[in-house]
């Protein structure tokens, strides 16, 4: 009776873990809300090139693949990350307002279990960006989520936009109630005339010691003329 009682319970608590892990597959637990439109984005729009800046464990870029596969034979995917990796010091996460990233090899080992094409670089953008950016397709979906200074946000839109072909979307991260870092002095001061810029809803609050830090996620897209 006692082993009987002992096998209901683990089965029951594998399927906990089971339910819970689908639920986290389809973004409806755990995790701040803005990121749901990452997902809803490429269910809409079927990217099957994907650029992020600040790939941190891979956990976004995973979800983004798997959102994408839906859509497109792993063969026919290709995801482009940005990240310092390892190589980043603490100097760069002070300034950058970032947290520290897991090794290189580990993340593209995680990211190439999905069979799509991997290209992964290393480093930081303002420096790499210049260095690539003649060597890298025009992309479907780019998530920008990287450093958090005005100049690496600025240099990554930069070099971001120059990827853009009349249907890509593009998603900025950290849209915050403050000037002094994040992308909002960035995106405020986008021609609207060229780019559709929509704030997306809801916000993530966050508590902090100066006041609550609000937090949106932002989509950009060219303007068509359709004259």
């Amino acid at each position: 009776m006692q082993k009987l009682r002992k096998q209901r319970q683990w089965c029951f608590g594998k399927l906990q873990r089971i339910i819970y892990t689908l639920l986290r597959t389809l973004h409806l637990v755990e995790g701040p809300r803005r990121y749901k439109h990452l997902f809803d984005c490429i269910n809409k729009h079927k990217p099957h090139l994907l650029m992020e800046i600040g790939v941190w464990k891979g956990r976004h870029a995973l979800q983004m693949i798997e959102t994408a596969k839906k859509y497109w034979p792993a063969d026919k995917i290709e995801y482009y990350g940005f990240d310092l990796f390892e190589d980043i010091n603490k100097q760069k996460i002070t300034g950058e307002f970032a947290k520290k990233p897991p090794f290189y090899h580990k993340v593209k080992k995680r990211l190439q279990k999905t069979d799509v094409k991997i290209i992964l670089h290393k480093g930081d953008t303002v420096q790499i960006f210049p260095s690539v950016i003649n060597n890298l397709p025009k992309m479907d979906f780019i998530f920008i989520d990287g450093g958090h200074s005005i100049e690496t946000v600025q240099n990554d839109w930069k070099y971001s936009k120059e990827l853009m072909h009349d249907k890509t979307v593009l998603i900025f991260d950290d849209y915050w109630n403050r000037e002094d870092a994040g992308c909002k002095k960035i995106v405020d001061s986008i021609d609207k005339k060229e780019f559709s810029v929509e704030i997306m809803e809801p916000a993530d609050k966050f508590k902090k010691d100066w006041g609550i830090l609000s937090i949106n996620c932002v989509k950009i897209m060219k303007r068509i003329d359709t004259v």
